[in-house]
C-alpha cells in the first residue's frame, strides 16, 4: 500500500530507508547529508564503490546495519542522477523504480520510506514523479510511506514572495522547463530567478572574470578588447560580488552592451548602486539568481553563481594577474569551455596551461589586442 506524507521521514519507524544519491560519492545537500552525518559508515561504503564505478542508475547501493532497539535497518542509496552538478533525470528514477519493486517483492511487508525522488535539488516536476512511484510500485506486499517535497516549487515560497516576484516581472525557471537555458541543460540542477530576456543565454556569450581590485592597466587591457569586439553582439556574463564588478557593469552599459548579471545572492535583496539606476535598462540587462529570492550573500552561494557564469557561456575571459587568487577556483575552470586569459606575461603561467587557456596579446604592427582567437571560438 503507498500512503503519501509530508515532514520529516526519519519520524517515522521503518524496516528500509531510501536515501537519494549521485553516482559520484558525494552527499553533500538535503536529505543525502543528514543520511551522511547520522551513517558514516554507510556512506564510506558508498563512496567506495562510486570509486569502483559499481553505483550507477538503475543499481543502487543496499546497506543494512542494527539500529537501535534490536531493529534492522536496509537503507537504499537509489541514483538519481550521475553526477551531484547536474540535474536528476526521469529515466534514472524509472529505472531505480524497476530495481525497486524487483527487490520489494522479495521482503514480507515492510515498510519503507521514500523521499520525492530527484525533485528539490534535482529539479524534476513532483507530479511526474508521483505517478512512476504510483505506477511502478503499487499492488506490492509492503507499507510505502513516500513523502512529497517539503520544498515543492508550490511550497518553497509564501505567497507574499510569490506575489512580489509575479509584480517585479521575475520568472521562476526548473531545470527542466522548455526556458531552461539550453547552454547549461543537463549541466545544472539550480532554479533560476530571472528578470528580463532569457533568450540573452541564445547568443554568443562571453564569460569576465576580473580582479575585485584590477589595475588600471588591468583595466585598460579589457576595455582595449570589449571596444575592438564593438558590433558583435556580444553578450558578457558578469558577476556582481565587487564594486569592480560594479564597475564593469557600468562601462558595458555605457557602451550599450547586452549584459548578463549572475547574482551571488537572492534577486529581491539586489539593491542597485545608485550611478547605476539611471544607467539600468532591462532591455540591456538580464538579472539572475540561482538562490532563494531573499537569500543573502554567502561564500557557497558565490561559487555556485561562478560555476554557473562558467558554464553557461560560450567562452571565459579571465583578466588578472593575481595567479594565487584563480588557483583558488581551478577546480570550477575545469570545464569544456574555449578558456582565454589577457596576457601580461613574458613567459607560460602553468596555471593557464593546466586549465587549457589561451592568451590574448596585442597585434605587432597595431598593438591592439588579438581578439581574433575570441571571434573564432564564438564563430563570428
Amino acid at each position: 500500500m503507498i500512503t503519501f506524507a509530508e515532514g520529516d521521514f526519519f519520524d517515522h519507524k521503518a524496516d528500509i530507508r531510501v536515501n537519494t544519491v549521485n553516482c559520484v560519492g558525494v552527499m553533500g545537500a538535503g536529505v543525502a547529508l543528514i543520511f551522511k552525518n547520522k551513517y558514516p559508515e554507510m556512506f564510506n561504503e558508498y563512496a567506495r564503490l562510486c570509486s569502483q564505478k559499481l553505483i550507477r542508475p538503475g543499481q543502487p547501493h543496499v546497506w543494512h546495519t542494527p539500529e537501535l532497539f534490536d531493529k534492522n535497518l536496509t537503507i537504499i542509496n537509489f541514483p538519481t542522477k550521475n553526477d551531484w552538478k547536474k540535474p536528476s533525470e526521469y529515466e534514472y528514477i524509472e529505472k531505480g523504480l524497476v530495481w525497486l519493486q524487483e527487490y520489494l517483492k522479495t521482503k514480507n511487508n515492510p515498510t519503507i520510506t521514500i523521499p520525492a525522488l530527484g525533485c528539490g535539488h534535482g529539479g524534476l516536476d513532483w507530479s511526474i514523479v508521483k505517478k512512476l512511484i504510483e505506477e511502478h510500485l503499487k499492488n506490492l506486499n509492503a507499507n510505502i510511506l513516500v513523502f512529497e517535497p517539503a520544498s515543492s516549487t508550490t511550497k518553497k515560497m509564501t505567497n507574499e514572495i510569490s506575489d512580489i516576484l509575479k509584480a517585479k516581472d521575475i520568472k521562476h525557471i526548473l531545470p527542466n522547463d522548455s526556458d531552461y537555458p539550453s547552454k547549461i541543460r543537463g549541466k545544472s540542477a539550480s532554479e533560476l530567478y530571472v528578470k528580463g530576456d532569457i533568450s540573452f543565454f541564445h547568443e554568443k556569450t562571453i564569460s569576465v572574470i576580473i580582479d575585485s581590485k584590477a589595475t588600471e592597466r588591468e583595466q585598460n587591457a579589457f576595455w582595449g578588447c570589449v571596444d575592438e569586439l564593438l558590433n558583435q553582439n556580444i553578450v558578457y556574463v558578469v558577476g556582481l560580488n565587487s564594486s569592480m564588478e560594479a564597475n564593469l557593469l557600468k562601462e558595458l552599459l555605457l557602451r550599450g552592451l547586452k549584459t548578463i548579471v549572475v547574482l551571488p545572492y537572492g534577486i529581491l535583496q539586489l539593491k542597485i548602486r545608485s550611478d547605476l539606476k539611471q544607467l539600468w535598462d532591462n532591455n540591456l540587462i538580464t538579472t539572475i539568481s540561482l538562490s532563494h529570492p531573499r537569500q543573502s550573500w554567502k561564500s557557497f552561494e558565490s561559487i555556485k553563481s561562478l560555476e554557473f557564469r562558467l558554464n553557461a557561456s560560450d567562452i571565459i575571459l579571465i583578466n588578472s594577474q593575481k595567479i594565487q587568487t584563480l588557483e583558488k577556483y581551478e577546480k570550477e575552470f575545469q570545464n569544456e569551455k574555449s578558456i582565454f586569459y589577457i596576457n601580461y606575461w613574458n613567459e607560460g603561467i602553468n596555471f593557464f596551461n593546466k586549465i587549457s587557456a589561451k592568451k590574448i596579446g596585442r597585434k605587432s604592427d597595431t598593438m591592439l589586442p588579438n581578439v581574433e582567437p575570441l571571434l573564432s571560438a564564438l564563430n563570428i
